[in-house]
């Protein structure tokens, strides 16, 4: 009787746990499904749709610069519709930084600062107009992003804070 009761038990598991296994992999697979990349950046040879900046090694008088593009190619492959994007900075902003984005003709499209609103999260949320990119062509849009930590904030209050800066790209198709 003690034998059935215990496989009677690890039947249960058994059947709980491919349940929650089957349940994981049709919410993965079903997610990732509706997921279409329009446009990505191109930073170091590597497509992605976000780019995590290391600022933990920042000291007051360093500045930091950062290229990267935006491409509706890859390689063979080229985007069939035409694309609306923008670039998102997004930072805590403890650190007194002064983040500048600037496109291929050196104009600054988002200075970052604490006239931006903050998000749900609390982050300093800074965001580019649209950009279209159309479908007609092969398209590369270059950018730099340039990060300086000015001298004057060289006192101890600034010495423990630690932040970040996240990029990101949000695409989609430009419907005419």
């Amino acid at each position: 009787m003690k034998k059935i009761i215990i496989i009677a038990i690890l039947v249960v598991f058994i059947l709980v746990g491919i349940g929650i296994t089957y349940s994981m992999y049709r919410s993965e697979a079903s997610t990732q499904t509706n997921v279409v990349s329009l446009a990505s950046f191109v930073f170091n040879t590597d497509k992605k749709d976000q780019i995590n900046i290391p600022i933990s090694n920042m000291n007051p008088g360093d500045n930091l610069e950062y290229k990267f593009s935006v491409s509706n190619n890859s390689k063979n492959k080229k985007s069939d519709v035409s694309i609306q994007y923008n670039i998102i900075i997004k930072t805590m902003h403890f650190i007194p930084l002064d983040i500048k984005l600037y496109d291929n003709n050196d104009k600054v499209i988002i200075n970052c600062d604490e006239n931006n609103s903050r998000n749900d999260l609390n982050e300093l949320e800074c965001k580019s107009e649209d950009i279209i990119m159309p479908y007609l062509e092969d398209v590369k849009d270059d950018y730099t992003i340039k990060i300086d930590f000015p001298i004057e904030y060289s006192s101890v209050e600034y010495s423990s804070l630690v932040d970040y800066i996240n990029l990101e790209i949000n695409s989609s198709q430009k419907i005419d």
